[in-house]
């Protein structure tokens, strides 16, 4: 077989540097040297993490940002959103997504699950060249494409340089690279990686670049660069101006007339419920000028200054429209003029209001292409981007929130600056993004994809499915799908706190809760902040009298688009049931947690009291006080009474109060590999109320144990993970089989010294009993391995502190000591307390502190624990203990007073220091 090289063949030190440096963009950074998740959001594990790139992918209750620190790292971001095909972070806690290591191996992130057979390449630095790029990407894939100018090949005598093709630009994402004018000469870091990434990663159909500007904007460098990673063809389409290049761009596409078998709008009116578009030819749009008419415009042309060229570019993108610019003057660009007469145009869409566009320059410019005038305006360009909206997408406000449920808005910044425009690298993606976030699917059903609509503890936290995309299919199949199809790009100024009028008041109107909504919900906050319950909204979107919330896919970071915008719009789609303040941060209590001010060094978290918080422990939690819960859903309660010698099973448990704002428990290994368990709290119900059903105070987080498989070779991290993917610190449990104090059996005692009020005296009064236990020969053993000794004495005492007033739970706090022919080991425990029938069970954790025998093994102060993720906080280890575990009591209440109780009881603890 022959082979065909290019006219300049690369030496092979290069093009094995090249393979090199590809490898690498997609492989994940290895387990040496890792840190713990940092608390707040996650964006998928696969995704770089390096001083080069950090794309970002957060989720809100109804909002999703895509972000990156620059306006390259936002694009990177973007495009690989565009790809992904499944619900994290909504309906899954697992960042790793289930897959491989490397971004080329996974797409389980929320996504359009499209792979795009093309990119296009605009340089970054001036919106010049760039305005117009989004008209390219064909967001159907049923465009007649656009015919370009071939620049580079990697066949060049089948794909001859300098000839003219037509490009597949199906889905094709913006990639944004330095300019030649910053002295750049090739693609940067994001826009390589996300080159590669659908060239040969995550996807491999996309097979021809499109470069956007001239060589004096985009290095022509670039050309053999997108060659040698893998693309067959490159081509370029620029002009002497901005107002050149968008002409050769809209030449290339071309116009064309309403087919003849289109006798009519698809979806003919907007005002019955949905709205659907549909794609007919290259630049035939549908014009909606009030909500119950649609009619077909064939051979359409756009004239707009550029900013307001950037707004339209989800529609322009949506039906291949060719867009020519104007500078504002008074007088229209040469290259302009020529192109309108040079195309074929039957209508004339102006954008923008007479201060961008002069009413005599848009009427020359109808006379020019001999074309039917209309403009779509408002006050300003904010205000345009609603009329675009309605206009192009039907987003006619009808008063019915159902109208509008499950339909997805995209926000981008973009605002005159003192150095420039800002926002519209953000404004540009998002355009070809919104155009394929808008486009039926082709060949498949949409993903659904589950998100948390109430609060994670509410009574019944309501669960919103949302289709990705509204595919023909979903027409006739029993998924939810929006009822408003097109996906509109609203604008907001960039750096606000607040949504700009316009765009306030059209969100307001569109999405109304109905009347039995609000009486779900007992009415809105005056202050529009959210309902004024949101568990009980939960539950009426369950019960089907609340509609559906709608999503916000928003464009950019903090700097563009703030969290106090971002919120606000959360919130008004939603109908303002949902609140428009930013999700905290779970919380997840571990004993232990970086230093304040060293994070090398560790400290005791500030809200561990007494080193309550997470621990391990292989007693038998017999649910009596604690939730019980594995990978298959609850584990029922023991249908008798007392404690149980069962000890083949690991938990890890979680006090009272030592999580919150949680929708999963993970645990996981490493941050990089996928959780070996994910528990939803709320299916398990753990925020509904205790085991027993009732809901104590004063936090509405029930105590529970979850059981798994702790490894004894590598540390176990435990995190809470919010509905929207933002997450706790880790929590390390060190579950070493060989470092675990135990008894072989219970420890039986009777004839205590007692004080405070009877045992048998009524829960609720309030008061606190005192026992104290002493058996001078239990007949059990003591493992503190490698050693097992005979325990000679066992002593406990106890104080119950009865929960006073409803709702309040029992208590207790202990001491407890065990003395060997080697010494002693000594510690506290803490918990909870519950009367069943005559008696009194106990269920918490214990700390081992001290005691002659443990020193003689660990020391006098005991090591921090090592081996253990940087920044991760530590079971157990809190008041200088050597480790945690948990403790069971059964205390009989036989005849009256406390002289004649008797208590079985057991302890155990993994020492987290170092021998």
């Amino acid at each position: 077989m022959t082979t065909l090289r290019p006219r300049r063949p690369f030496r092979w030190v290069a093009a094995l540097a090249a393979a090199m440096v590809a490898a690498s963009l997609l492989a994940v950074p290895s387990a040496g040297g890792q840190s713990a998740p940092e608390d707040g959001p996650i964006s998928p594990r696969q995704w770089p993490r390096s001083f080069l790139a950090i794309p970002e992918l957060e989720a809100w209750p109804n909002a999703v940002r895509m972000w990156g620190p620059d306006r390259h790292q936002t694009a990177l971001a973007v495009s690989l959103t565009l790809r992904g095909a499944g619900g994290y972070p909504f309906d899954s806690p697992d960042a790793t997504t289930g897959a491989g290591r490397s971004l080329g191996s996974a797409d389980g992130w929320w996504g359009l699950g499209v792979c795009p057979r093309s990119v296009i390449v605009v340089a970054s630095d001036v919106p010049a060249d760039a305005v117009t790029a989004a008209s390219l990407s064909d967001s159907t894939g049923r465009s007649s494409e656009p015919y370009l100018r071939r620049v580079a090949a990697s066949d060049p005598l089948f794909d001859p340089i300098g000839g003219f093709a037509r490009v597949d630009t199906y889905a094709a994402p913006i990639l944004l690279t330095d300019s030649v004018r910053d002295g750049a000469d090739s693609l940067n870091h994001a826009a390589r990686l996300a080159a590669q990434d659908l060239r040969a990663g995550g996807c491999n159909a996309a097979r021809q670049a499109i470069i956007v500007g001239g060589p004096a904007a985009v290095p022509v460098e670039i050309e053999r660069e997108l060659v040698s990673i893998g693309y067959d063809e490159v081509f370029r389409v620029s002009g002497e101006t901005r107002y050149g290049t968008a002409a050769v761009v809209a030449q290339s596409l071309g116009t064309r007339s309403i087919p003849r078998s289109a006798t009519g709008c698809k979806d003919s009116s907007a005002a019955d419920g949905d709205a659907v578009l549909a794609f007919y030819a290259n630049s035939v749009v549908e014009w909606r000028e009030r909500a119950s008419r649609c009619e077909l415009l064939g051979r359409t042309v756009v004239l707009a200054v550029g900013l307001d060229a950037l707004a339209g570019g989800w529609w322009t993108s949506f039906w291949q429209v060719p867009v020519v610019l104007h500078d504002g003057s008074d007088e229209l660009p040469e290259e302009t003029a020529v192109a309108l007469s040079l195309l074929d145009v039957e209508n004339l869409i102006v954008l923008g209001d007479t201060s961008q566009v002069p009413a005599d320059v848009a009427e020359l410019a109808a006379q020019i292409a001999r074309a039917e005038l209309r403009r779509v305006a408002g006050a300003d360009r904010y205000e345009t981007s609603v009329e675009m909206a309605k206009i192009f997408g039907g987003w006619w406000p009808t008063r019915t929130g159902d109208h509008f449920a499950r339909s997805s808005v995209c926000l981008a910044a973009l605002s005159d600056g003192a150095h420039g425009a800002q926002g519209w690298p953000d404004a540009l993606g998002a355009g070809a993004f919104c155009g394929a976030a808008s486009a039926p699917s082709p060949h498949e059903i949409p993903y659904a994809v589950e998100r948390l609509a109430g609060p994670v503890d509410a009574n019944e936290p309501g669960l919103v499915t949302v289709a990705r995309r509204p595919s023909a299919a979903a027409l006739s199949a029993a998924l939810p799908r929006p009822k408003r199809a097109a996906v509109p790009m609203l604008l907001v100024p960039a750096g606000a706190t607040e949504l700009p009028e316009p765009v306030e008041e059209f969100l307001r109107d569109v999405f109304v809760p109905g009347r039995l909504c609000s009486q779900a919900v007992g009415g809105i906050e005056s202050d529009g902040s959210g309902a004024d319950d949101a568990g009980a909204y939960a539950a009426a979107v369950n019960e089907g009298r609340c509609f559906a919330p709608g999503m916000v896919l928003a464009f950019g970071g903090e700097a563009v688009i703030t969290s106090e915008v971002l919120g606000q719009a959360s919130s008004l789609v939603s109908g303002r049931l949902a609140p428009d303040a930013q999700p905290e941060a779970p919380t997840l209590v571990g004993a232990y947690t970086p230093h304040h001010e060293d994070p090398d060094r560790i400290e005791k978290a500030p809200d561990a009291k007494r080193g309550l918080g997470v621990f391990a422990s292989r007693l038998p939690f017999d649910g009596t006080v604690f939730h019980r819960a594995d990978a298959d859903g609850p584990i029922g309660r023991r249908s008798s009474g007392g404690t149980s010698t069962n000890t083949d099973r690991d938990w890890v448990c979680l006090p009272r109060g030592t999580y919150g704002d949680a929708r999963w428990l993970v645990a996981e290994t490493s941050p990089d590999r996928a959780p070996h368990l994910e528990a939803d709290l709320t299916t398990l119900g753990w925020y509904r109320g205790d085991v027993d059903g009732e809901r104590r105070k004063p936090q509405p987080a029930s105590p529970g144990c979850l059981a798994m498989e702790l490894s004894e070779f590598d540390s176990t991290y435990v995190r809470a993970v919010g509905p929207y993917g933002r997450t706790s610190r880790s929590v390390a449990v060190v579950a070493n089989g060989n470092r675990r104090f135990r008894l072989t059996d219970v420890v039986e005692a009777s004839e205590p010294v007692s004080g405070g009020v009877p045992s048998d005296e009524p829960p609720s009064t309030g008061e606190n009993t005192r026992l104290a236990f002493r058996n001078r020969d239990p007949g059990v053993f003591a493992h503190l391995p490698p050693h097992r000794q005979q325990v000679t004495e066992a002593f406990v005492s106890l104080e119950i502190d009865r929960g006073f007033g409803a709702g309040r739970p029992h208590t207790f706090n202990a001491r407890w000591s065990v003395e060997t022919p080697s010494g002693t080991v000594s510690g506290i425990a803490e918990g909870e307390a519950k009367f069943v029938s005559d008696r009194w069970e106990l269920r918490g954790m214990s700390v081992v502190r001290s005691g002659s025998w443990m020193r003689s093994v660990y020391g006098t102060h005991p090591d921090e624990p090592s081996e253990i993720l940087a920044g991760a906080a530590v079971a157990g280890l809190a008041d200088d203990g050597y480790g945690a575990g948990g403790f069971m009591a059964t205390i009989a209440v036989n005849d009256f007073g406390s002289d004649d109780d008797t208590i079985v009881w057991r302890v155990d603890a993994y020492i987290n220091a170092r021998p």
